[in-house]
């Protein structure tokens, strides 16, 4: 049973293997409306507008990619092994994973904003779709400063307990 359990975090890989073909599917989602924009653009007469609104969608694809990627090295590195990748990527926990995703979203709820923006006639939905993203931006930021506040008392709890500890330790050897 102690060999199940061990070996259990291998699946995780089906969680990575899923976020990269995510990612893989996103990027060349994104590369093909970028061609089509440039197609659009070099071929056929369109607006601006269009072009902007198009361009916005291939970066909402990219964020997207990029998201997954980072979410699946970070889900690599926490339960299979370890990989040669840049420091930002690396998470030690679950809540640093969450706080990483969290702020990959914002630029995504932008992106979509802007879209929307762009191509919105009516104000009034403009602003209930604003006034929603801000919400939703609002609350992940306020959890990502939750959690990190969090962290901090957590390792200052364990400093000023690892600082007793040694004080103890020295009071002992010191009776000795």
């Amino acid at each position: 049973m102690k060999w199940l359990i061990e070996k259990s975090c291998y699946l995780a890989l089906i969680a990575v293997i899923g976020l990269i073909i995510g990612a893989m599917t996103a990027l060349f989602s994104g590369a093909y409306k970028t061609f089509k924009v440039v197609e659009t653009t070099v071929f056929k007469y369109s607006s601006d507008e269009f072009k902007l609104i198009e361009l916005f969608d291939c970066l909402d694809s990219f964020l997207v990619a990029v998201a997954l990627i980072v979410i699946a090295i970070s889900l690599y590195e926490l339960f299979i092994g370890e990989l040669e990748v840049p420091d930002w990527m690396l998470v030690k926990d679950l809540s640093e994973l969450k706080a990483k995703f969290s702020f990959v979203i914002i630029p995504v709820l932008a992106v979509k904003f802007l879209q929307k923006l762009l191509a919105s006639e009516n104000a009034l939905e403009l602003l209930y779709y604003g006034i929603a993203i801000a919400l939703v931006i609002a609350s992940l930021t306020v959890f990502t400063f939750v959690s990190e506040k969090e962290k901090e008392l957590e390792m200052k709890i364990s400093s000023e307990e690892d600082e007793k500890n040694l004080r103890e330790s020295e009071k002992r050897a010191e009776d000795v």
